[in-house]
């Protein structure tokens, strides 16, 4: 008997025990229902997660360090005031958001960031995006992404000027971006000219321009005298400009044969060599370090020693500083631009370039950093900063819309030779000769060019020399 009592006992207590713990796993369930926005079931598993451990989680993620800003390794060769208006849009754009981060590197000059670009390609460390240089050459070696793959959905294609749309097409597709404009032109000193009873007409061909010589050289500017009427700009663009405007090409309408030492060429290059070396009415500065040479063309026009010079629109805002500063100093000197003369009686015909933003194609770079670099594009071309770059630079804005802003129309009035650029693009100047050898045809030429206009060589010898090696170049990619 007390062997029954005892189990039914124990069969008692097994099922107090058993419907205790039932009752504390529903009143647990029922605790977690009251707060499921606090705690949630693991999918699957039934296995609740505690609030407090998910108000850890929440606050762990809210405190976990940014992440790090993609760099932008960007190349440019711009110095001066052009070089402090792309900066401070750099600047701008760091500071307008977080994503990206623009890192300049300034290059001493455009050959040197072919150069030094080459050499990047080859040791796997190319920069993100780079202003400048032969965009063109590296894009036929297979060098260059499309831009149009990377371009944010806002970049506004259609209110890109023309020229320098077409110019940034390869077969339909936008490869590069225009970043600004250039196409040489005439700074000269219109006081002098006035002084000399000369007007802005007498600049409209090369033969009226060196025919003033005879009433401008010797001119007192104070603390200087008119040396030279002219300094043309060291290397051969001038000279093709000259050329352009007689009827001269680079390479026949076929693409077949090398034209540079035909009697256009000729005729012109052998001119201004005697107006360099036999006359003494123009001078050439050759050499130097990066832009040296540049400079001081620049500072004899500025100094009082050249009527003018022919230079990049680029150089406006420098140079408009530099003569401000010379008349303070006491020098006798009245800025003004026009458009380069054309040659013996025929409109002007120079050439003009789209400087490019393009982003390499490299192995060492990330998707992030060509939408990175791409999306700084979009913001440095916008409406607003393409006129302050042009208005800070002298460069040819790159949209269309510029011409509607408020600013940018005053800035015409108060700086009305800042626009003779955008006529001359307008109105003369051509697109760029592309070399189809990928530079043979150009590297040909400027050697010709510096035997003409440094050596005093004769033009009919050195374009000879020239086309000869042009040609032979040029025959290889036609085979």
């Amino acid at each position: 008997m007390k062997q029954v009592k005892k189990i039914a006992l124990l069969v008692i207590l097994s099922l107090s025990l058993i419907f205790t713990g039932c009752g504390k796993t529903d009143n647990a369930a029922g605790k977690n229902d009251s707060k499921e926005t606090n705690a949630q079931s693991s999918e699957g598993t039934g296995t609740a997660v505690p609030a407090d451990t998910l108000e850890t989680t929440k606050a762990a993620e809210e405190t976990e360090t940014p992440k790090e800003p993609v760099e932008i390794e960007f190349w440019h060769a711009l110095g001066g005031t052009l070089g402090d208006t792309l900066t401070g849009i750099i600047n701008e754009y760091n500071a307008s958001q977080s994503k990206y981060i623009i890192k300049p590197v300034v290059i001493g000059s455009y050959s040197e960031i072919d150069q030094k670009l080459q050499a990047a390609f080859a040791g796997k460390n190319a920069p993100a995006l780079v202003a400048g240089g032969s965009h063109d050459t590296f894009y036929k070696k297979g060098l260059v992404e499309a831009f149009e793959d990377y371009m944010p959905e806002d970049y506004n294609k259609d209110d890109i000027v023309g020229g320098f749309m077409d110019a940034a097409l390869r077969d339909g597709k936008m490869v590069f971006a225009p970043a600004y404009g250039t196409s040489q032109v005439l700074y000269y000193n219109k006081a002098v000219l006035t002084e000399a009873g000369y007007t802005e007409d007498n600049l409209t061909s090369w033969q009226k321009l060196e025919a003033m010589k005879d009433k401008t050289l010797g001119i007192s500017t104070n603390k200087n005298k008119i040396e030279y009427v002219w300094e043309p700009m060291w290397g051969e663009y001038n000279m093709m400009d000259a050329v352009s405007s007689a009827g001269g090409k680079v390479v026949s309408d076929d693409g077949k044969t090398v034209l540079i030492n035909d009697s256009t060429w000729v005729e012109v290059l052998d001119q201004f060599r005697k107006w360099i070396h036999e006359d003494k009415s123009m001078k050439i500065y050759s050499g130097g370090q990066g832009w040296e040479y540049w400079y001081k063309t620049m500072d004899d026009w500025v100094y009082g020693k050249a009527l003018g010079y022919t230079g990049s629109p680029g150089d406006y805002a420098i140079a408009l500083d530099a003569v401000n500063k010379a008349i303070t100093e006491g020098y006798k000197n009245e800025f003004a631009v026009a458009v380069q003369p054309g040659w013996n009686g025929n409109e002007p015909k120079p050439y003009f370039s789209s400087l490019m933003y393009y982003i390499p194609k490299s192995s060492n770079l990330s998707e992030d950093q060509k939408k990175g670099a791409a999306d700084f594009v979009n913001y440095a071309t916008n409406t607003g900063n393409t006129a302050k770059f042009s208005m800070g630079t002298g460069y040819v804005a790159v949209r269309k819309s510029v011409l509607d802003l408020p600013e940018y129309q005053e800035y015409l009035k108060s700086n009305p030779d800042a626009d003779a650029a955008l006529k001359q693009i307008d109105q003369y100047a051509v697109p760029e000769f592309i070399d189809p050898t990928g530079g043979a045809i150009l590297d040909a030429l400027k050697e010709a060019v510096d035997k003409i206009q440094i050596e005093n060589v004769p033009a009919k010898k050195a374009l000879d020399e020239a086309a000869k090696k042009a040609q032979k170049e040029l025959d290889k990619i036609n085979k």
